[in-house]
């Protein structure tokens, strides 16, 4: 049945939310319910909630049950612990469901963070947050990606051009219009030239983004030639399944992983926006080694659509490990193992 305070809290969510593919609001209805779901089966009520059942439950999201070999990821975790947390802190605020947790939290506030800063997070002592293991992003090698591209069918072979050449996500490639596309005529004049494409990105942000004029061009003839007659006459996707509905993001998740498992890679679709920026990000670098003026970082940072440069920083440190003078150094260590033997 409806809870009325809880849909209360999701609509003003919804409300303040820039999410243009509403998974902000919800992922945090699901993770309400299964919030309400623990609560539920642990017959506690929203106005009776401590400090310790928030605890409690992160140790019912992240501690194995017998005869189970794991439970949620740690940042699947936090995230549910982080909205149960914004759930009776609003409550609190607004008077609509007091708790004993809900105090705690208005009146002892957490350090302030950046939005995405969860997964990465420094656990305080008091901290309900579980701890979190950093990976650095993963780039795919050259063999990798050919065999890839080798194997892979359109349009989503195109699609996989445009993450690996533009750094987009899947949401936003998903939601490329015929419209989004320069003209004949705009490509003529940005000849040996990157030419614009204006879109709206994560959170709903209008961003401009620069494509090679060979990517638009193949984009183009597609959706000239190959591209299937549109379900809908409305329907202005540029990719469109063989029966004409537009491709979602789970089709291309999907074709990703059928293709990387055919090749024996672990990559995932997100991998081909990691590859970009790291080697976009090492390219620059070099640039403004050679006494150009500019400063790499924040360029990234604005072809990723970060809206932090500390989220981009992560690419740095990718770049950083995966250098030759890191390679140098280990097949040098490795050499010396094998003297030694």
């Amino acid at each position: 049945m409806p809870v009325r305070l809880v849909n209360q809290f999701l609509a003003q969510l919804a409300l303040r939310s820039r999410s243009m593919t509403g998974d902000t609001v919800r992922s945090y209805a699901e993770a309400v319910v299964a919030w309400l779901r623990y609560l539920d089966d642990a017959k506690v009520k929203l106005v009776d909630v401590t400090e310790e059942d928030l605890g409690l439950y992160r140790n019912h999201l992240i501690a194995p049950l017998p005869g189970e070999k794991s439970r949620k990821s740690p940042v699947t975790a936090n995230h549910r612990l982080v909205v149960a947390a914004e759930l009776h802190r609003w409550g609190e605020r607004s008077g609509e469901i007091r708790s004993p947790l809900g105090r705690h939290l208005v009146n002892h506030p957490a350090p302030k963070r950046a939005h995405s800063d969860i997964a990465t997070y420094r656990r305080s002592s008091e901290s309900y947050l579980a701890a979190v293991d950093k990976r650095l992003p993963r780039v795919l090698t050259r063999e990798e990606i050919l065999r890839l591209f080798q194997i892979a069918r359109m349009p989503f072979r195109l699609m996989f051009r445009w993450c690996l050449t533009t750094g987009l996500r899947r949401s936003e490639i998903c939601s490329l219009t015929l419209q989004h596309l320069p003209t004949p005529e705009q490509l003529g004049v940005a000849v040996g030239q990157l030419v614009t494409v204006e879109l709206l990105r994560k959170g709903s942000r209008l961003h401009t983004i620069v494509v090679p004029p060979s990517l638009v061009e193949e984009t183009r003839w597609y959706a000239l030639m190959e591209r299937p007659v549109a379900f809908r006459k409305d329907a202005e996707p540029i990719f469109l399944g063989a029966r004409g509905a537009p491709i979602s993001r789970a089709s291309l998740t999907r074709h990703f992983r059928e293709c990387a498992d055919h090749i024996g890679s672990p990559a995932t679709l997100h991998h081909l926006r990691h590859t970009f920026a790291v080697h976009v990000l090492h390219v620059l670098d070099c640039f403004a080694a050679r006494g150009n003026p500019m400063n790499s970082l924040k360029t990234l940072q604005v072809m990723m659509g970060h809206a932090s440069v500390e989220t981009t920083e992560v690419y740095l440190q990718a770049m950083s490990v995966c250098s030759d003078a890191v390679r140098e150094a280990l097949d040098y260590l490795y050499g010396g193992t094998l003297c030694e033997v």
